[in-house]
């Protein structure tokens, strides 16, 4: 069974991994959730996009939110031989963001402001591979309503999960794929303070656990209920999901 990481270099070593698991085993529309805070996303979309290139060539498309950030990613990558004549388009570029050429796409950190094309765009991609690296759905000009929900949840709807990875109060969540969810929770070893916490495996599940789910198996694992702090956090990610 593949562990908990320890680093975020370890994240994303995973994290290319199981998305390439879930690509083989014909998933074609996949996403990558790591939600560490602060969070640089270059670095991580370099390390997918050198994997991209060694699985298909020179013939996939990495994908940004507008023309714009696809250029100073351009920028930012050509010092990398292996990436210098990578297609980087915005994902807002029509047909352009589709060349049938292109055996794989890899869209780094969109927002809800660019689902509208990214709908639009997944018609002409067909049944080509299509990773959405890192979605940033919650913030945005689209806001939190009941109807942004709705179409954050549609849009989503058609994605696989190859893998996710969330810090909470004393853990995390945790989905590799093709591992089941998992909660993982921090133990102090002999009950000692001073000494470093291990991560204990205490839930898993075909579901991701969110909310109430979440507490309730973190509180059984404790035998404490949630504090009053915690549950006020738990009203404010209800408003963001």
């Amino acid at each position: 069974m593949i562990k908990l990481p320890d680093t975020l270099e370890d994240s994303t070593e995973q994290a290319i991994a199981a998305t390439m698991n879930a690509i083989n085993a014909g998933c074609m529309r996949v996403q990558i959730d790591m939600r560490f805070p602060e969070l640089a996303q270059l670095p991580i979309a370099l390390a997918f996009a050198q994997a991209f290139t060694e699985k298909y060539g020179q013939t996939w498309q990495a994908l940004f939110a507008d023309a714009g950030t696809a250029a100073l990613a351009k920028r930012d990558w050509a010092e990398s031989d292996i990436l210098r004549n990578i297609s980087m388009r915005g994902v807002n570029e029509g047909r352009a963001a589709a060349r049938p050429e292109s055996q794989a796409f890899l869209l780094i950190s969109p927002t809800s402001v660019e689902v509208d094309g990214i709908e639009k765009l997944l018609p002409l991609i067909g049944d080509r591979p299509f990773v959405m690296l890192n979605p940033k759905l919650e913030n945005s000009e689209v806001g939190l309503g009941l109807a942004a929900r709705r179409m954050r949840d549609r849009f989503l709807s058609v994605f696989e999960i190859s893998y996710y990875i969330q810090p909470v109060d004393g853990g995390a969540v945790w989905r590799c794929y093709p591992q089941l969810w998992q909660v993982w929770q921090e133990k102090n070893v002999g009950g000692n303070p001073d000494q470093s916490p291990k991560m204990e495996l205490i839930h898993e599940g075909t579901e991701r656990p969110v909310g109430d789910d979440l507490n309730r198996i973190m509180g059984k694992a404790t035998g404490k209920k949630p504090s009053l702090i915690g549950q006020m956090q738990q009203f404010l990610n209800a408003l963001s999901r």
